[in-house]
């Protein structure tokens, strides 16, 4: 027998949505701050530096350098003949990141960006509406599968997902879209 025709799947299958359309849906989670969304067209990449809180975004028309602390874009290049490796996720900096291999998330799927930080904080990506997405903001030692371990857990997201991940610091997270990059900010950041 089919177990994804079975009545147990079914179930389940109910249950889990059930659990994850309580988790209350929120601009900010406790102690983040959603700082700005910029706008990017032909988006395909981003990535964090590994030694500063700078976001590097590559799209069909170029790359672009932001500076998460300063919420500013501070770099651009227009030009689309750069290194990029698409097996491993992998681009070169540039301007002051010149030098520096930068892991990436991709709107076409996979990323080597952290989904967690120092403070055991962490995102998940949960689809009980797919093809529409939700990222769940969890706090430390909490899972939103979990009912019993969920209290604290919200939805920061609904909507046609590309990519997602926190910077190496912890301090930032992003969430990108057909409609640009949102970044959250962690309060202790600022």
């Amino acid at each position: 027998m089919d177990y994804f025709s079975s009545k147990d799947f079914q179930q389940h299958r109910e249950k889990i949505n059930t659990i994850l359309e309580k988790i209350p849906s929120v601009q900010n989670p406790k102690g983040w701050t959603r700082k700005s969304t910029f706008a990017i067209g032909g988006f395909e990449y981003f990535g964090f530096s590994e030694a500063s809180d700078i976001l590097v975004v590559l799209s069909t028309q170029g790359r672009g350098l932001i500076d998460m602390a300063k919420d500013e874009k501070i770099a651009r290049d227009d030009s689309t003949n750069y290194v990029l490796d698409e097996s491993l996720l992998i681009s070169e900096g540039f301007d002051i990141l010149e030098g520096e291999t930068i892991r990436l998330a991709s709107k076409y799927g996979g990323s080597l960006l952290p989904v967690s930080n120092k403070s055991h904080e962490s995102l998940a990506r949960v689809s009980p509406l797919y093809p529409c997405e939700d990222v769940i903001f969890q706090p430390p030692f909490e899972s939103c599968l979990n009912e019993w371990h969920n209290k604290n857990c919200v939805r920061i997201y609904r909507g046609f997902l590309y990519c997602y991940g926190f910077s190496f610091s912890g301090k930032y997270f992003v969430i990108a879209d057909d409609g640009g990059i949102t970044f959250w900010e962690a309060d202790h950041a600022k």
